[in-house]
């Protein structure tokens, strides 16, 4: 199966509402209710759930991230795209257009 595709800057994210999460110290996890599938989210992963939670764009998470982490920006935009794309492929984020 080939990776997937990396998210659109623009798209503006949410969670599905089938889906719980848990913040356990600097890393956390989500479960898909429809599925009963468990993803484990690092450091990173949980802070980038976090901010999909209050309604940011791909590149305003990317941009927040970039003040509290030391990483490139590409490198970080690069690996934000990648995650919110595999949460959108496993049903635990909704993305739309951001207008």
């Amino acid at each position: 199966m080939p990776p997937p595709p990396d998210a659109r800057q623009d798209q503006l994210l949410r969670h599905s509402p089938d889906v719980v999460s848990s913040r356990l110290g600097d890393a956390g996890v989500l479960v898909n209710l429809r599925t009963n599938r468990i993803l484990e989210l690092n450091v990173t992963g949980i802070r980038i759930w976090e901010l999909i939670g209050d309604g940011q764009t791909v590149s305003g998470i990317g941009r927040l991230l970039q003040q509290e982490f030391d990483v490139t920006a590409e490198d970080l935009q690069r690996e934000v795209s990648r995650l919110v794309a595999a949460l959108v492929r496993e049903g635990l984020v909704d993305a739309s257009d951001g207008q």
